[in-house]
C-alpha cells in the first residue's frame, strides 16, 4: 500500500478524534463539587458579613480554635460571659463537600465547644462561626488542618 498524503491527513484527524473521546470520557468520570450551592446570594450578603467580621474584630478577645488529641476547640470570648449566644458553626471543607460539618453553637460555662475529631477526615478545613448575642451579630473564619 502506497502512504501518500491523504492518508497521513487521515491518520492526523483519526487520532486527533480519537484524543477527543478520550479526554470527554476521562473528564465526565471526574469529580466535582461547587464550593457553595448557594454561592450567588451570599455574596448578595457580603456587606452584611463585613459588618459581622468587624463586630468580632472589635471585640477584646477574639474567638480561638485549637485542637487537642480528641476534640477541636472552639473558645468564645470573654466579652460574652453570662450572656446566650445563638449561631451556628459551618466546618467548611474545601477539597470535597461532602465532608462539610454545620453544628449549633452550644457552649458551656466556660465558653468553649468541643467538636470530636472523629467526626472529621483529616485535611485542612475552614471554621465559619456566624454567631449573635443580644442584638449584635459576629462572625470569624480560621483555618485549621486536622493531622
Amino acid at each position: 500500500m502506497k502512504w501518500n498524503w491523504g492518508t497521513g491527513i487521515f491518520i492526523v484527524i483519526v487520532l486527533f478524534l480519537g484524543a477527543c473521546a478520550a479526554f470527554i470520557i476521562y473528564s465526565q468520570h471526574q469529580k466535582w463539587s461547587m464550593v457553595e450551592e448557594d454561592y450567588y446570594p451570599k455574596e448578595l450578603r457580603h456587606e452584611e458579613k463585613l459588618v459581622k467580621m468587624r463586630n468580632a474584630n472589635a471585640l477584646i478577645a477574639q474567638l480561638g480554635v485549637t485542637l487537642d488529641t480528641l476534640n477541636m476547640i472552639l473558645q468564645f470570648p470573654v466579652d460574652f460571659r453570662g450572656m446566650k449566644l445563638t449561631g451556628s458553626i459551618d466546618i467548611y471543607r474545601p477539597s470535597d463537600e461532602t465532608l462539610d460539618l454545620i453544628l449549633p453553637i452550644a457552649i458551656d460555662t466556660a465558653l468553649t465547644q468541643l467538636i470530636p475529631l472523629h467526626k472529621l477526615s483529616k485535611g485542612r478545613y475552614v471554621v465559619k462561626v456566624d454567631w449573635s448575642s443580644g442584638r449584635t451579630n459576629y462572625f470569624t473564619e480560621r483555618d485549621v488542618f486536622i493531622p
